[in-house]
């Protein structure tokens, strides 16, 4: 699904027609609060429409994204957010509902932040250049919302031609929304990390996984014993420097600007 595409999908009258009109190029997010004008961010620059939406347009856009089923999309909704087909992420707020003491979903959504998936081809050429004698495990460390994701992307493209068999944990669904990763790349959608590895290796024989947002110690154990049965480790996390974690593991970080959108290398270093 295209950006337009997911527009006229989702959006309806005079709210769809205002964002296509002024849809700038570079999207990155579209963002949607009960009673406030929507806004339009690219980049680190942001255009605020004169429309604004109400809560029953707010209610009608979330529930044609969660395709009228709650149920369906449950887990996604506890943890804040519903992937769409082509990659795209929705942040949701609203109020919890809870049951026993558990988030079972939201109810009264105020605002949606849709975000739109990025293609750089070529963006990963001046971290290529570190594996010039061979693949290092990497981590890519970024602030929300500045290409982690893009450049993961493009690297995985840039490995699978260059020969390598990438195996892709692609928890939400946002690594191979453009379907162009590569011939050598074998996606595992909607699994989690652990659960992907095991099967990756188990069965498809990867020389090289790659992850993207490594969360939880589980997210860690996980790679690291994927590493230790042979498989380079390529991951992104969220944050904007090199942590001690980070130097007992990987050979190689890139480290992002914290510049909305752009992925802009800051830092190609040795977390050591």
């Amino acid at each position: 699904m295209t950006e337009d595409e997911m527009i006229n999908k989702y959006f309806e009258g005079n709210i769809r027609e205002e964002i296509l009109r002024n849809k700038p190029k570079g999207l990155n997010e579209i963002r949607l609060r009960a009673c406030q004008s929507v806004i339009l961010r690219y980049g680190s620059d942001e255009k605020i429409l004169s429309c604004k939406i109400s809560e029953e347009e707010l209610e009608r856009i979330a529930a044609k994204m969660a395709e009228y089923s709650v149920y369906a999309f449950k887990e996604e909704i506890k943890r804040g957010f519903i992937t769409l087909k082509g990659g795209f992420r929705v942040g949701i707020c609203g109020r919890a509902v809870i049951s026993c003491g558990e988030v079972k979903g939201m109810r009264n959504i105020s605002s949606l932040n849709i975000r739109v998936p990025c293609k750089a081809l070529g963006c990963g050429e001046r971290v290529m250049k570190a594996y010039e004698k061979g693949f290092k495990n990497t981590v890519i460390v970024s602030p929300p919302g500045c290409g982690k994701t893009t450049l993961l992307r493009d690297l995985i493209r840039q490995l699978c031609k260059k020969g390598f068999n990438v195996g892709v944990c692609d928890e939400r669904g946002e690594i191979g929304c453009f379907n162009d990763l590569g011939l050598r790349a074998d996606v595992l959608e909607g699994f989690s990390k652990r659960d992907a590895l095991e099967i990756l290796i188990r069965a498809l024989n990867p020389d090289i996984a790659a992850a993207d947002e490594l969360g939880g110690k589980d997210d860690f154990s996980a790679v690291k014993e994927a590493s230790y049965k042979g498989v380079g480790i390529l991951v992104t996390i969220h944050g904007d420097s090199v942590t001690e974690y980070m130097k007992d593991f990987f050979d190689i970080a890139v480290i992002l600007e914290g510049k909305k959108g752009k992925g802009e290398i800051k830092e190609i270093c040795t977390p050591g």
